[in-house]
């Protein structure tokens, strides 16, 4: 079975999604934030390229400019937000990136491990040769908030870029693991991860699960989010009793208000 880490985190997120997005490779517009981080990246390969030889800031606004689509943002999303703090990722990023401090091998780079009668593909955003000799695995992030310590605990993308740094350089003993949240120009090197026995098993519970070949829709807070709400009609009922919940919630809480007020005039 061919697995990478987006398909395997869809499918625990929602096994309905999985199938649509995956098996039946069904096509849908790029959300904002998905193009927004998409294109972040794509300037930040072009912009290291052919590192330590950097282009000047002008030329890599330029091309983030070029690259822009308008037209993915529609309704109440706020075109000019993500555009301004596109530049200005951009611009911290070039303004604090120490050209030849670190040798970077790599950009977006591509990886396959075969495993148990599996390919687990993926692609890394960057990969260092730190000067003591470690591999620094870079991985970008557009969120607007940093996470809680807690939070690295349950995530396993880093392990999977710990495993594939040992399958990719294998004389390499020692890797860094590393968060880039470009928001706030903040690296984390977590390491309280989980461990490859634990990743491992994950995957092995991922395959059991798939192969049952049973995809329920399941439905929470990310339903609002999913670019499959259009067909998904247990998602759209999801929303609609979680809307008239929180209507009927306000209109208690207002008049509640009303005759707190009223017994204080009285």
């Amino acid at each position: 079975m061919r697995l990478s880490y987006s398909a395997m985190s869809t499918f625990t997120q929602c096994p309905q999604k999985y199938k649509w997005q995956y098996i039946d490779r069904i096509k849908t517009p790029p959300s904002p934030e998905l193009f927004f981080g998409s294109l972040i990246h794509d300037v930040l390969e072009f912009a290291l390229k052919n590192d330590p030889i950097v282009p000047q800031l002008e030329k890599i606004l330029a091309y983030y400019d070029q690259n822009w689509k308008k037209q993915v943002f529609k309704g109440d999303i706020s075109e000019k937000e993500f555009y301004d703090s596109g530049i200005e990722i951009i611009k911290t990023f070039y303004n604090s990136h120490k050209p030849g401090l670190t040798t970077v091998l790599e950009t977006e780079k591509f990886f396959e491990i075969y495993w148990e009668g599996h390919k687990i593909v993926g692609k890394i955003d960057r990969v260092d040769r730190l000067p003591t000799g470690e591999i620094e695995i870079i991985d970008y992030k557009t969120n607007k908030k940093l996470p809680g310590e807690d939070d690295f605990h349950y995530d396993l993308q880093l392990p999977l870029y710990a495993w594939a740094a040992e399958t990719l350089w294998s004389d390499t003993k020692n890797v860094r693991l590393t968060l880039h949240f470009l928001r706030h120009n903040k690296k984390i090197s977590p390491t309280n991860i989980k461990s490859r026995a634990d990743l491992e098993q994950f995957i092995r519970d991922i395959v059991i699960e798939i192969n049952k070949n049973e995809f329920p829709a399941k439905v929470g807070p990310l339903c609002g989010w999913c670019d499959y709400l259009f067909q998904c009609e247990k998602g759209k009922k999801y929303l609609e009793a979680k809307n008239k919940k929180g209507k009927t919630q306000n209109y208690s809480l207002n008049n509640q208000a009303r005759s707190g007020a009223q017994a204080t005039l009285f």
